[in-house]
């Protein structure tokens, strides 16, 4: 499924000279854990993080050690730019939720602008992709079914969902390779079993 279906639209996007205290207040605010930075014209220009913001504002309590702490005289950043990543990795709407997934397991981020020329448009956070997994089987049944009778109104398909694993059976009008297509982008499902495959949740058979 591509990230138009499970894209964060209703997105918090910060200027680049915001005060920090005021950045955190609005993440805060809004809980969430980064925000797409944004200059004057709309452009994606970085993008800051919660941990960007604590590491400036969580000094050791001096009481709490037994010996002094020693003076921090490095200067303290004031503003957004100051302390935001400016090396953004971002994904156009087209891309679907494994590119997504993997990004966020191998570059070690929680959160991806979703852009297009530069545009943040939606964002997608591993909350986004949670609730993908965590939505009901009812539900999916019910959204695959509607996908097949959209793009083949003759197949007369027949819908199983288990734990997100979807069987389709039946299909008197044949084409199951693209009634296999049409339900992968259906969001929620975690796989289609082929034709002939033991159906969700079906005892391993020997």
């Amino acid at each position: 499924m591509r990230a138009t279906a499970f894209m964060t639209t209703a997105v918090l996007t910060l200027p680049p000279d915001m005060p920090l205290k005021a950045a955190a207040a609005a993440l805060a605010d809004r809980n969430v854990a980064s925000a797409p930075v944004v200059d004057g014209s709309g452009r994606l220009v970085g993008i800051v993080s919660e941990l960007d913001l604590l590491a400036q504002d969580v000094p050791p309590d001096p009481l709490a050690r037994m010996s002094s702490v020693p003076p921090d005289t490095a200067p303290l950043p004031e503003t957004v730019q100051e302390v935001m990543t400016r090396e953004v990795i971002t994904l156009p709407p087209s891309a679907d939720a494994a590119l997504f997934l993997r990004h966020m397991l191998l570059d070690r981020v929680v959160c991806i602008p979703v852009t297009e020329e530069d545009r943040v448009v939606g964002v997608v956070s591993r909350r986004d992709l949670l609730r993908l997994f965590a939505r009901p089987d009812a539900d999916i049944a019910a959204d695959v079914e509607a996908a097949l009778a959209a793009a083949l109104p003759d197949g007369d398909w027949a819908v199983t969902v288990r734990a997100g694993v979807v069987e389709l059976t039946g299909g008197a009008a044949g084409r199951p390779e693209v009634a296999h297509r049409v339900a992968q982008a259906v969001p929620g499902v975690v796989r289609v079993l082929p034709p002939g495959s033991p159906g969700p949740g079906a005892p391993p058979v020997g």
